[in-house]
């Protein structure tokens, strides 16, 4: 089965990106990116999002608010003892402790979307029977793409929507990110930029949970819109 299709994609993306993926698993991850064009493309989706966040997380500071959330949310005070007894405990913990100081971190110190992109319009998604309505918004360097529901719309557990970009001169749908979600922000890949012309259409498919196997929509195409600016 290729890599490109597998359902765990996602996953083996995120544990190659921290480095949790070792040995013969990396190796074989590593020659899969060289041979399957849309698991690289899946990679790089990726590493576009969670490297930025994770050097800044690891550069931030966290203040003794911070600290203290984190004694009282894990209820430390308990565990006071005589330092000589403490390496069990912590031993024990540092999986769970490390978890939660990084999302606290990520609540504390990342900025959220909303708050840092400037954006422009460029489309509205619809489909036939009008029931719901998608926005697409390009941020003002071109690199990140915001789809914003009329009403909240999640993929079933065996399903996931996929964005597709149908270009002006006709060469057929090109995919452009496989969504849990129809709100969604989301950088785009470097092949990308500066392909969401006006006259193109975004589209938006049903298809298997991961995506598209072939490249190609293989289900019901749910919304579209053309790009006007």
């Amino acid at each position: 089965m290729r890599l490109e299709n597998h359902r765990l994609l996602d996953a083996l993306c995120g544990e190659y990106i921290i480095g949790t993926l070792r040995g013969g698993a990396r190796r074989r991850f590593e020659r899969a990116m060289r041979s399957e064009p849309r698991a690289a493309l899946r990679l790089r989706y990726w590493e576009s999002i969670v490297s930025p966040r994770y050097s800044k997380m690891i550069e931030a500071q966290p203040s003794p608010r911070v600290w203290q959330r984190l004694q009282r949310e894990l209820d430390l005070a308990r565990y006071r003892m005589p330092w000589h007894r403490r390496a069990a405990f912590w031993q024990g913990w540092a999986v769970a402790a490390t978890a939660a100081l990084v999302f606290t971190l990520a609540m504390l110190f990342l900025p959220r979307p909303s708050e840092t992109l400037q954006t422009v319009q460029i489309a509205r998604l619809s489909g036939t029977d009008g029931a719901i309505s998608v926005t697409a918004d390009l941020s003002r360097d071109g690199r990140t793409l915001v789809l914003h529901a009329s009403r909240p719309v999640l993929a079933g557990p065996k399903q996931s929507y996929e964005l597709w970009l149908i270009p002006v001169a006709g060469t057929g749908p090109v995919p452009v990110a496989v969504l849990g979600s129809l709100d969604a922000t989301f950088a785009l890949a470097t092949a990308q930029l500066g392909q969401l012309r006006p006259g193109s259409t975004l589209a938006v498919s049903t298809e298997p949970a991961g995506g598209s196997p072939t490249g190609k929509p293989t289900g019901a195409v749910i919304l579209a819109g053309k790009i006007t600016g």
